[in-house]
């Protein structure tokens, strides 16, 4: 799959690039292509799956074989596996008709915890391809866990 800047200036190109290049040199968003089409019994069958494999399932055309399949799959147990909850991301129901998604059972509580802890490892494994390393700064609203 390839990636186009949503500024149309800068050239197509593949998700290990989009990872580490962030934004287009054009100053644009990178976005896919295309999407995958998703028909009914899929999504049947991945109502079943665990949180880490439904991650899978649907990040897999995105990424488009630039991680083998199994260090992705490496990858994604890695990054949830710390989280405070077995579910990952339980869906509480309130009452009647009314549910909530619970997005702070990650290591911070923030729900960013939820892309970066993932991010974060697709990145190590691309620079250790390269044999380059990052410094990444960042900051969130959420605080670690007491040890």
């Amino acid at each position: 799959m390839l990636y186009n800047s949503t500024r149309g200036k800068a050239p197509s190109v593949g998700f290990e690039d989009v990872v580490l290049t962030g934004l287009a040199p054009d100053g644009g968003l990178y976005l896919p292509d295309s999407l995958p089409r998703i028909d009914a019994e899929t999504l049947r069958r991945w109502s079943q799956l665990s949180y880490c494999e439904l991650a899978f399932e649907v990040m897999k055309p995105f990424v488009d074989g630039s991680i083998p399949d199994a260090e992705f799959r490496a990858m994604i147990d890695a990054s949830y596996a710390g989280f405070a909850h077995p579910e990952v991301a339980p869906v509480t129901h309130l009452h009647d008709n009314q549910y909530v998604l619970e997005l702070y059972h990650g290591p911070t509580l923030a729900f960013k915890d939820f892309a970066l802890q993932l991010l974060g490892r697709i990145l190590d494994h691309f620079l250790a391809k390269r044999g380059q390393r990052v410094a990444i700064l960042g900051a969130t609203s959420g605080c670690a866990k007491p040890a």
